[in-house]
């Protein structure tokens, strides 16, 4: 009976250190920044707030009319067009690939072409 206690709280120890740090890992936000006005684009990933990542895609865009979308534990891309001037789409998705077709659809929606400029991951 002594053995089949140390056994199951050295069980329990050892999965708390492999879940542990798992959990503290928390989310992890992605964003990025457009300007219709001078097709200027900036990206901030890796941040584990929402608007610490859109003030990063903000910086590196550098433009004051930026518009802004982000992502949360998942991919985000930009599309824009080069037939509809300051014509643009974003959006996220589970993969890469997933991102990419939905920001080019989203683009797509209001401009007569797209295509994918930045697809980044939230995870560094």
């Amino acid at each position: 009976m002594k053995n089949l206690t140390r056994g199951i709280l050295f069980a329990v120890i050892a999965l708390a250190l492999v879940i542990t740090p798992a959990l503290q890992a928390g989310d992890v936000y992605a964003a990025v920044a457009y300007s219709p006005a001078t097709n200027r684009w900036g990206y901030g990933n890796g941040y584990p707030t929402k608007s610490q990542a859109i003030a990063r895609a903000l910086r590196e865009c550098g433009r004051r009319d930026a518009r802004t979308n982000w992502c949360k534990n998942a991919w985000i891309a930009l599309a824009v067009s080069n037939d509809s001037a300051g014509g643009w789409g974003s959006s996220w998705g589970e993969t890469a690939a997933g991102a990419r077709s939905a920001a080019i659809a989203e683009c797509l929606a209001h401009n007569p072409d797209a295509h994918v400029v930045i697809c980044i991951s939230a995870y560094r």
